[in-house]
């Protein structure tokens, strides 16, 4: 069963969160349990440092199972295993247009601020040029020097 938690809270606690495609699947095991070997395609990295292919290890033949169709859209909560390897079970599965809007980062955040600091310098010339010169713009109704 799943923890009935807001996205937003499983989001902060999982390790790693992507938007991708199941491309490829095998069957292993580890420890004598089955599992379930995952090639995901990142198309979007939502959290953490993680490759454009990830490889994702789930459990097999439980209640638990990651069962996402091949090649559509999947949102991933991922939790890193002491071995680096990333895991996932049913309960990390959501609906990658609501992890996106939950926890997409801001696009152009550098661009906008450069753009700013451009504009700030480029006013702080003026005013600096118009301090030098002495000079005051000529106002309607404003006194004589």
């Amino acid at each position: 069963m799943c923890v009935q938690a807001p996205l937003e809270e499983r989001l902060d606690d999982a390790d790693a969160a992507v938007v991708g495609r199941v491309v490829a699947e095998r069957h292993g095991e580890l420890n004598g349990l089955p599992q379930l070997f995952l090639t995901v395609e990142v198309e979007q990295r939502v959290k953490g440092d993680v490759e454009r292919t990830l490889e994702v290890r789930s459990p097999s033949g439980t209640d638990c199972d990651v069962d996402v169709p091949r090649d559509d859209p999947v949102g991933l909560l991922l939790t890193s295993a002491p071995d680096g390897v990333w895991l996932a079970t049913a309960c990390s599965v959501v609906n990658p247009g609501q992890l996106v809007v939950e926890g997409g980062e801001p696009r152009g955040g550098p661009i906008k601020v450069a753009i700013g600091a451009v504009i700030l310098a480029a006013v702080l010339l003026w005013a600096l040029r118009r301090m030098r010169k002495g000079s005051r713009p000529k106002l309607p109704g404003a006194p004589e020097p």
